[in-house]
């Protein structure tokens, strides 16, 4: 758990795996020298040093050190410092050499004066203590270049990796928002930043500014307050990032308009590099582009569907006037013209008797196919009934034409919806039903109507022949079946949900439902 601000952190160790690297291990060497004296390790090379020196005393002690065999014996003890010496170098760099080698040298140095020896001697000790010097630091001096190049690398490795998932998750889906608290909390994992926000700010009249947080919790309206302020700060200085106390705000511009913020507070001691302050001016930018890419979107598919929902309504209109204009003209035409020829037959000789009634019944077939276009077009019974009575109607005229017969099953208590959400739902039963009288083979079908306080649902199976359906609806248009994806568009249209069942030898079942 990230500790809260003011609160002491764990210390850093500069030659950490690759995803423990923080952005304030790169410190001062004053600062490292600090962060050592705190670490165990460090204190056990101290111990080694303790033990190095445990047989040069004991020769020292022993007074017989004269002879040039002794000698040879008590530079060998020296020669024991230089384990820990670079094994300090190589684990602490230069600061970790360079008091390894004093602690030698201080615990060396009290043999030279409580001890007689020779000039000789005392420079040759000298001289070989500064010689493991010279060897520990030079080591250390080629591990530090090498550990601050390695630095370096980890330190890119680790922005791309989170400019990679950053994009990965913006790039999966156009519902942006819902990667944002994930792309704020990768954030916030970096031991550097205490928390995220993301303010968004609208993007038209009838749309609210969002504050999103890398916890839902911190989005309060206190930080809402303060993050706008904030927001518009960095936006009227118009810089790529602004510096609030601990703050920092990346303003993210638009093509035409402000998009929003990206604001990280960060903890209180830290004082960020200007590396991870490009890296969150280019994570901002990432969210700006995905953000903007996402609304564009949105707006044109607002825009198809607004178009698609007028040519609908148009050939709805269109579709009524025809029906009306069947009804009260065609169809009255058609039985003022029956009522003639009943007239006439009544007059006529019984030669034309025969003759009239085929016209008549010609007459009356064609009055009756009127009428069904016209009911097909738009029924009255619809705009006057309801759903359920013009479902009734369409179930009755694909009864006859199966073997087994159509029915109308309906659940829960009904009411009426809106017109538009009736007319959506008939003309999807109309076409379902039409595809299982022409394509199915089936013997039979259930229409079932399903009313809840919140949804209306409606499903049409058939126990026919079936099909294999695409993974990808919008795949059916490449099959040649546009009635299954213009009722999924019409579905879309009111805000529905389409769902399409089907399997070869186990029939189809076409389900639809629509809040209310």
């Amino acid at each position: 758990m990230k500790a809260e601000a003011g609160a002491s952190r764990p210390s850093a160790i500069p030659d950490q795996p690759l995803g423990h690297w923080r952005w304030q291990d790169a410190v001062s060497p004053l600062g490292r020298l600090r962060l050592r004296m705190r670490e165990a390790r460090f204190w056990y090379i101290q111990a080694l040093v303790v033990l190095a020196t445990v047989p040069h005393y004991a020769i020292e002690s022993s007074g017989v050190i004269g002879t040039f065999e002794d000698w040879q014996l008590n530079s060998l003890a020296i020669s024991l410092y230089i384990l820990p010496l670079l094994y300090a170098a190589l684990s602490y760099r230069w600061e970790g050499a360079l008091l390894t080698g004093l602690w030698a040298a201080v615990l060396t140095s009290p043999s030279m004066w409580f001890w007689e020896r020779a000039e000789a001697h005392l420079l040759t000790e000298i001289a070989q203590l500064a010689v493991m010097l010279g060897v520990g630091l030079l080591v250390a001096w080629r591990v530090d270049i090498e550990t601050t190049e390695r630095l370096r690398a980890e330190k890119t490795s680790a922005r791309l990796n989170l400019l990679n998932q950053v994009a990965q998750n913006l790039g999966e889906t156009l519902q942006v928002e819902e990667q944002l608290p994930q792309v704020l909390r990768r954030l916030v994992s970096e031991p550097s930043v205490q928390s995220a926000w993301l303010y968004l700010a609208s993007s038209s009249a009838d749309e609210d500014a969002m504050l999103i947080a890398d916890d839902p919790l911190k989005a309060e309206v206190r930080d809402r307050q303060a993050i706008v302020q904030l927001h518009e700060r960095a936006v009227g200085l118009g810089r790529d990032v602004v510096t609030v106390d601990s703050t920092l705000v990346v303003p993210m511009f638009g093509e035409s308009a402000p998009i929003g913020s990206l604001v990280v507070k960060l903890d209180g001691e830290v004082s960020l590099p200007e590396e991870m302050r490009d890296l969150l001016v280019t994570v901002g930018q990432q969210i700006c582009a995905a953000v903007e890419k996402a609304r564009l979107y949105r707006e044109r598919q607002e825009s198809i569907q607004s178009y698609a929902r007028q040519i609908t309504q148009a050939q709805e209109d269109e579709r009524l006037r025809i029906a009306r204009d069947l009804h009260d003209d065609t169809a009255q035409e058609l039985v003022g013209f029956v009522r003639g020829l009943e007239r006439l037959g009544d007059m006529a000789d019984a030669d034309l008797t025969e003759p009239i009634d085929e016209l008549m019944s010609q007459a009356r077939s064609t009055l009756r196919s009127v009428r069904r276009y016209s009911r097909d077009l738009r029924p009255s019974v619809l705009d006057d009934l309801g759903l359920i009575p013009a479902l009734e109607v369409l179930v009755d005229d694909v009864n006859s034409g199966l073997e087994e017969g159509a029915s109308l099953r309906v659940t829960g208590q009904s009411y009426r919806v809106a017109e538009v959400v009736e007319l959506t739902l008939f003309r999807i039963a109309q076409e379902s039903l039409r595809n299982v009288q022409k394509h199915a083979g089936a013997t039979s079908a259930i229409v079932e109507l399903d009313f809840t306080p919140d949804r209306l649902r409606l499903s049409i199976a058939d126990d026919g022949v079936g099909f294999q359906p695409p993974k990808e609806l919008p795949g059916l248009a490449r099959g040649g079946k546009l009635g299954l994806l213009g009722m999924k568009e019409r579905c879309e249209l009111v805000g529905g949900t389409f769902d399409l069942q089907s399997d070869p030898e186990h029939g189809t079942c076409v389900t639809v439902s629509v809040s209310v």
